[in-house]
């Protein structure tokens, strides 16, 4: 509950009640407006960028391997070109890109972000996605200490560093934003077999503060909210479609899941869009998504 004390007024109207879908992103205009997204590969990283550059927005995606960024930025660069053109906005000059980026080597995150706004000097970090994890799988007694070790440092190190990074950039330039971060069930119930992932999501922080991404993202969204910048961890419980998920359950890869077995990128990213298109008034910190025959 807010504190009285703390309550303001105005007599200016309240914004218009845009359709759904049809709002702005909080944060800096379309025209200045940056996305990032780390962790893009093949599947549910590229839906999150490809549904951002359909909106008409500047996307900078992020990756261990940028040969294969580059396809990528390409096709998002003239879906972004198309609807600018489409609300009579043509615009010109490069409006997505690649940048490499390796989790587990922190200094490649601080040059990433240095390079995107040398890349785009007239333009603001504006919403940001964090879809970085590595996924360690396996009998407990077999797990290396390793294994552990980049769990950790993927899921609480990594998303720190870059936390800290963009954050500051919103804050610098006063204009709002939003910080998206993709969870996993195991932020809130270990599973067998899972072990380095589950206990990246409790591991205990610096200075004895209890948390990691989870409770990192409570504690961000407390913090700044009140600067203007909306912070949403997205808890994904299910299995995501993908060919290595349908390799690994041995199913023909030139098949799909039936719906309601797995969650399908393309409409898991129409989620963050949701959550970065919320107004100040009614903010999302958490959800949960999930197929329909998902046990919970």
């Amino acid at each position: 509950m807010v504190n009285a004390k703390q309550l303001t007024t105005t007599k200016e109207p309240a914004a218009p009640v845009d359709p759904l879908g049809a709002a702005p992103l909080h944060g800096p205009p379309r025209e200045k407006h940056i996305v990032v997204v780390l962790g893009v590969g093949p599947g549910l990283g590229l839906a999150i960028a490809r549904v951002f550059a359909a909106q008409g927005y500047a996307t900078a995606i992020l990756s261990r391997t940028k040969s294969r960024l580059d396809q990528f930025a390409t096709e998002l660069d003239a879906l972004a070109h198309e609807r600018l053109r489409r609300d009579g906005h043509p615009a010109t000059g490069v409006l997505s890109r690649a940048f490499a980026c390796d989790m587990l080597q922190q200094h490649t995150i601080h040059q990433a972000i240095a390079d995107i706004q040398a890349a785009w000097p007239d333009r603001l970090i504006g919403t940001c996605a964090y879809n970085g994890s590595i996924r360690k799988r396996g009998e407990f007694l077999r797990l290396h200490m390793d294994q552990l070790k980049e769990s950790i440092d993927a899921s609480v190190f990594a998303f720190f560093t870059f936390a800290q990074l963009t954050l500051s950039k919103m804050i610098e330039h006063n204009q709002g934003g939003t910080l998206l971060v993709t969870g996993a069930t195991s932020s809130v119930r270990g599973r067998e077999g899972f072990v380095p992932f589950a206990a990246a999501s409790t591991y205990i922080h610096t200075h004895g503060t209890e948390g990691a991404l989870r409770n990192m993202c409570q504690s961000l969204a407390r913090e700044f909210g009140e600067k203007n910048v909306h912070v949403a961890h997205i808890i994904v419980d299910g299995l995501i479609e993908s060919k290595t998920a349908l390799e690994f359950f041995k199913l023909p890869t030139n098949e799909r899941f039936t719906d309601g077995n797995a969650l399908v990128p393309d409409q898991m990213a129409k989620t963050w869009l949701f959550l970065a298109q919320q107004h100040p008034s009614t903010w999302t910190a958490e959800l949960d998504l999930r197929p329909a025959k998902e046990k919970f």
